[in-house]
């Protein structure tokens, strides 16, 4: 039997945060599964959202993608995720990354080895949330028989925000899930499917432009592209879109991959990377208006899965 598909909708962090509560109960109406915060620096915190979405809506998971590892100190981290978990337990999901190389270093944060501090703070926060006493000496975490004293029944999934081979080696060796970013498509979840165990889930973010008109929706993306490109954050997924030809969207440079077009080609696109290999796929709306798009979505895509 085909597994049923899990959605999701991020909140831009470029929208004001005192709706968040509003878009959350949209959201949730809409039948989406999940709804995402990004902790872009320097809009909102990560954790402080998701605290409020998870007081406000009842059905909901609420995931957090993601935490920016330069910035947390594992003890604290492990205590508010550990609180919220034990609050709202099954309903938490928390990706841990690098943070955007460009703010990491304005904040005086970027550290020498990248994966490796990942990876210890990662890790720490994973066995603090399992209960475990840790003493841990590295060169970025220091821990001296630290434990939480109310650490949750059922900790909250950890996932490692990436697209590189180290990262996703990091989540597998961990048994973390992945976040895989915008610009993904089939191809990438195939790679990633292939470096990670069948029970390490794989998380999807995806722009998301419909219109009955495809080449209006594929100009309506465009700038969210060009702006993600110049960035330069995700190299590898340029590859990887070059390999989903038909699914690309090459109006010469920049090439990346979303859920774009008619109704009938944005399900087909969605159908795609979950066959690939993803567990969950979470929209990022390419509009001004997100939950206009997210409603349409509901109506004339979702009906056209087929999952």
């Amino acid at each position: 039997m085909i597994a049923p598909i899990r959605t999701g909708a991020v909140f831009p962090a470029s929208l004001p945060v005192d709706g968040l509560p509003a878009f959350a109960r949209r959201v949730e109406l809409l039948g989406f599964d999940e709804l995402w915060l990004v902790e872009d620096c320097f809009a909102h915190g990560g954790i402080s959202a998701a605290a409020t979405v998870l007081a406000t809506v009842d059905r909901i998971g609420v995931g957090i993608g993601l935490l920016p590892a330069p910035l947390r100190n594992p003890g604290l981290v492990a205590m508010e995720l550990g609180t919220l978990a034990s609050l709202y337990p099954g309903r938490l999901s928390v990706a841990f990354g690098h943070g955007v190389e460009a703010w990491m270093r304005q904040l005086g944060a970027r550290p020498a080895n990248r994966i490796t501090l990942l990876r210890d703070v990662a890790d720490v926060v994973r066995r603090l949330l399992s209960g475990e006493e840790v003493t841990y000496v590295s060169e970025h975490v220091l821990m001296d028989h630290v434990s939480l004293e109310q650490p949750p029944s059922r900790p909250p999934r950890l996932l490692i925000g990436t697209t590189g081979e180290r990262g996703t080696a990091t989540a597998r060796d961990l048994g973390f899930g992945l976040l895989v970013p915008e610009g993904a498509g089939p191809a990438a979840v195939r790679w990633a499917r292939r470096m990670i165990p069948d029970d390490c889930q794989i998380t999807v973010y995806a722009w998301l432009s419909i219109d009955q008109d495809a080449t209006s929706a594929r100009a309506h993306l465009e700038p969210f592209v060009r702006e993600w490109a110049a960035m330069a954050l995700y190299p590898r997924l340029t590859g990887f879109a070059l390999a989903d030809a038909d699914l690309a969207i090459a109006n010469g440079p920049p090439v990346a991959e979303a859920i774009v077009g008619t109704p009938a080609e944005c399900a087909s696109a969605v159908d795609a990377i979950m066959d690939a290999g993803a567990d969950a796929i979470v929209f990022v709306p390419a509009t001004k208006e997100p939950l206009a798009m997210l409603e349409r979505f509901h109506r004339d895509v979702a009906p056209l899965l087929a999952r």
